[in-house]
């Protein structure tokens, strides 16, 4: 289950917004979950220094365009194993699989950085890999964060043991199949299998 975030705090200097600090929370219980950072954290967004206090045994799978890199957290002095994998990271718009170990009933993951503001921009590639909303705001994947499918793209959402899929067609349907627009949440991530290269694109402003 993934749990929402808020803006915990905002600085400013005279009446001009600088920058906006939020929290994601989310409470992992599923074996698999399918996650997202959606936030900037000021520091390379490094898996590392993101997922602290996690229970030994945990793995985290960043997919790559065609297999997934894994960083897995041993306790004690060995810390996130292989050594050559610490500086994979996270960033707003990215997510990755994370595996809870055996002998955790959840695990507890709480994101705290910038809310990214402006005009934002997450490149979408040509074929098939994992991506997110670059703002933590949960609704329609077209009506609240803009993402603009091309015909035939096709949306995957992790529902703990499997895949839900909608096809976007074109005409005489021109809409998402099953009926329906994808919607997202706060700190999910999902697939997108895309036959053309484009932008997702978003303003957003807190204030």
């Amino acid at each position: 289950m993934i749990g929402v975030a808020g803006v915990v705090s905002s600085y400013a200097q005279n009446v001009y917004s600088v920058n906006v600090v939020g929290y994601i929370s989310m409470k992992l219980t599923n074996q698999f979950s399918l996650i997202a950072n959606q936030l900037d954290n000021g520091a390379g967004n490094l898996i590392t220094n993101m997922f602290t206090a996690m229970p030994g045994g945990t793995v985290v799978y960043k997919f790559n365009g065609s297999t997934y890199d894994s960083l897995t957290f041993n306790t004690g002095p060995l810390g996130w194993q292989p050594p050559a994998l610490r500086q994979m990271a996270l960033g707003p718009g990215d997510g990755c699989f994370v595996k809870k170990p055996t002998t955790a009933s959840e695990i507890n993951l709480t994101f705290v950085g910038e809310v990214l503001q402006g005009d934002l921009v997450n490149p979408v590639a040509a074929g098939v890999d994992i991506y997110s909303a670059m703002v933590p705001q949960a609704g329609g994947i077209t009506t609240v964060h803009n993402y603009q499918p091309s015909v035939n793209d096709v949306i995957y959402r992790w529902n703990g043991m499997s895949y839900d899929q909608k096809t976007r067609k074109g005409p005489p349907i021109n809409n998402w199949q099953p009926a329906g627009e994808p919607e997202v949440n706060v700190g999910e991530a999902i697939f997108i299998v895309s036959p053309a290269v484009k932008n997702w694109t978003r303003t957003f402003n807190v204030n």
